[in-house]
């Protein structure tokens, strides 16, 4: 899941999680201060020890890497170069970030700011984190709505250390109908023939509040959008994603929402065949479905609910934390 970076590692491990996302800063600040060596040793090592794999760091907001402005488009190289940075330092597998709008240059221009900025970081950070563009929602002038978009920017940045993480709930809304195995089908035919398969490393599994088409980015949890329960089986019931690494961004309304998304997304996917059964032995006491509150309780034990509150590091952070799950590949008989 999508988690705090001061205390993700531990909250990974309360709920179950095995992939952790982070912001590596203020998502909505220029300034990185230095990281601490001591938080990185702590950090590092929390995450060998709880067997967390892969880490993925997701880019702050501010990042757009095809800015028209000139002052913007500084800004935000010199920010993803730092982020990248930060990322290889902590350990992380992948980096991801939105592709960013062009802001009416066109997108001929856009893919050329980006593909500056990426080929500087790759160049500045040797032998870091995979960086991995976003498909986006659409609307406006934004860059990466279809995969054949994702695929120019690619190639115009002319390198390999790069891939696709998928986002179900911008796919749904750019128009990618994803609520059948028909549709999940069509949309990675697209992708292994615009982008290659091989370059798809990571999910983003999020439902979505807006329909089909809409160009709504507005995530919901698993299961209660418009994707629902049998577009998530559908996708993972398409052997193509079972060995990659998921992760959740879904709301947090209440305090038990990550470890409710997370162990509903894990159940979908045994029964899709794409876990193995054996993997929901694993959920924590803590977030069993007999343990997790409802609002309606929770509001009637305001002193119950206060003790379950997320550190205020999450809260700062984000105030809708994002999230982070894995679909674990079933295991063949020997």
């Amino acid at each position: 899941m999508h988690l705090s970076f001061s205390s993700g590692v531990e909250r990974a491990k309360e709920i179950g999680a095995r992939v952790l996302q982070v912001f590596c800063g203020n998502p909505r600040g220029w300034q990185k201060n230095p990281l601490d060596p001591e938080f990185v040793r702590k950090f590092r090592a929390g995450v060998e020890a709880n067997g967390i794999s892969p880490v993925v760091v997701h880019a702050t907001y501010l990042i757009n890497l095809a800015a028209r402005d000139e002052k913007f488009y500084k800004l935000s190289c010199e920010s993803f170069v730092t982020e990248v940075a930060r990322a290889k330092q902590i350990g992380a597998q992948f980096y991801v970030v939105h592709i960013g709008n062009h802001m009416g240059a066109g997108p001929e221009e856009g893919r050329k700011r980006v593909a500056h900025c990426l080929q500087a970081a790759v160049k500045a950070v040797p032998d870091g984190p995979e960086i991995l563009v976003e498909n986006t929602a659409g609307g406006g002038t934004t860059l990466g709505t279809t995969f054949e978009e994702v695929a120019a920017v690619m190639e115009a940045c002319c390198t390999e250390r790069m891939g696709l993480c998928l986002d179900t709930c911008h796919a749904l809304a750019a128009g990618y109908d994803i609520r059948t195995p028909a549709g999940v089908s069509a949309m990675l035919d697209n992708i292994d023939r615009t982008i290659g398969l091989k370059r798809l490393r990571c999910l983003h599994l999020n439902d979505s509040k807006g329909a089909v088409g809409s160009h709504l980015d507005r995530h919901e949890h698993i299961g209660k959008g418009e994707i629902g329960v049998a577009g998530f089986t559908a996708l993972f019931s398409d052997k193509r994603v079972w060995d990659l690494p998921a992760v959740l961004e879904t709301p947090r309304d209440e305090p038990f929402d990550e470890p409710e998304d997370l162990w509903r997304a894990v159940e979908l996917a045994v029964k899709a065949g794409a876990a193995d059964p054996a993997i929901l032995k694993e959920r924590p006491q803590q977030t069993s479905p007999g343990a997790v509150r409802t609002k309606a309780a929770s509001k009637s034990a305001p002193k119950a609910a206060e003790k379950t509150k997320a550190p205020k590091a999450l809260e700062k952070e984000k105030p809708k934390a994002k999230m982070s799950a894995r679909v674990a590949r079933k295991k063949k008989p020997s």
